[in-house]
């Protein structure tokens, strides 16, 4: 059997020279995870995805797939678009075969793709009850006869709930295990969801690219509380965010971390990507670490930016920059 490595000093070889995002991200990921290789050159082409559901009627649906699909261990999660800027994730679990939908905005698009695959959603999981991550909860239900999993502190607002849980729960999901985070600020039922055996996290409106959600149920403290709980996982555990928000973010994160040269230049990177109609969604933990304002509020130079004491607890700046970026 030919390793994972061998595989990916193949695909070092055969790989162009890496001028367009995608294709230095093909390089960096072979460097770093050579499993993940074969998958990335199928995708780290230099040719424009939409993210719209437009566009995924008028591309064939497996070209669609391609570039929609992260491999990770036992457990492969596929990318679907809906509405305008919402990502439901597929994930389907190797050993079972058993596969799970995550907060579904719309039920046609992601029956749609799971037909395509000769899957059905056996579980369909909520982070949290807005209309555009349960809106095809139902339907989804009577269509496959799903059972759904949702947070414990807002299962009267999540249509067809079958299942609660609540922080540090484990749930089974095949041959995987589960982690329930609360996450309240965005709501204040909200949950993440983590996998560590395949290092992915779904923190729904929780923690996006460069960014964090807004408050409409919680405070500043509830949501700095929720993110540091996230903040201590792996820097390779992959962020599956439910929101095509990066690029908007991005212009506000170099507007108040005017220093940060990793910021300057993953800005870049994302605006190549974005205008080449490629989605930035799944990040690096580690990314977000270094380059998302809403985990840094103890920087000095983004505390200078928003007028914040440099002895002000970090929650004080937190603040300070949520509020800049609902003002921004």
């Amino acid at each position: 059997m030919i390793s994972s490595r061998s595989l990916a000093a193949n695909a070092l070889r055969l790989c162009p020279s890496p001028q367009s995002y995608a294709q230095r991200a093909c390089f960096s990921t072979i460097r770093s995870a050579p499993h993940l290789a074969i998958r990335l050159l199928d995708t780290a082409v230099p040719r424009p995805i939409r993210s719209g559901p437009r566009t995924l009627t008028t591309m064939s649906l497996t070209a669609a797939q391609k570039h929609s699909m992260t491999e990770l261990p036992n457990l492969s999660v596929q990318r679907v678009p809906c509405l305008s800027d919402n990502y439901v994730w597929v994930l389907h679990e190797s050993g079972s075969g058993k596969t799970a939908v995550v907060d579904p905005s719309e039920a046609a698009p992601v029956i749609k793709a799971l037909d395509s695959r000769g899957l059905k959603a056996d579980y369909i999981l909520n982070t949290h009850h807005h209309f555009d991550h349960t809106g095809g909860n139902l339907e989804m239900k009577q269509h496959y006869g799903a059972t759904i999993v949702g947070p414990a502190a807002d299962e009267a607002r999540i249509p067809g709930i079958d299942i609660s849980l609540k922080d540090g729960d484990t749930w089974d999901f095949g041959q995987l295990q589960m982690r329930v985070f609360d996450t309240p600020g965005h709501t204040r039922g909200h949950i993440t969801l983590y996998f560590p055996q395949a290092e992915a996290l779904f923190p729904g409106d929780t923690l996006f690219a460069l960014g964090c959600g807004r408050l409409f149920e919680g405070t500043p403290q509830q949501m700095w509380t929720s993110l540091s709980k996230l903040t201590p996982l792996p820097g390779n555990t992959k962020v599956f965010c439910a929101h095509e928000y990066t690029q908007s973010n991005a212009k506000f994160a170099v507007a108040i971390d005017q220093g940060n040269k990793k910021l300057q230049e993953r800005k870049r990177l994302i605006d190549e990507q974005r205008s080449q109609g490629i989605a930035t969604v799944p990040s690096l933990l580690s990314e977000e670490l270094d380059t998302n304002p809403f985990l840094r509020p103890h920087d000095s130079g983004i505390r200078a930016a928003l007028g914040v004491a440099p002895d002000a607890p970090d929650v004080e700046a937190f603040a300070a920059i949520r509020k800049a970026k609902d003002n921004f």
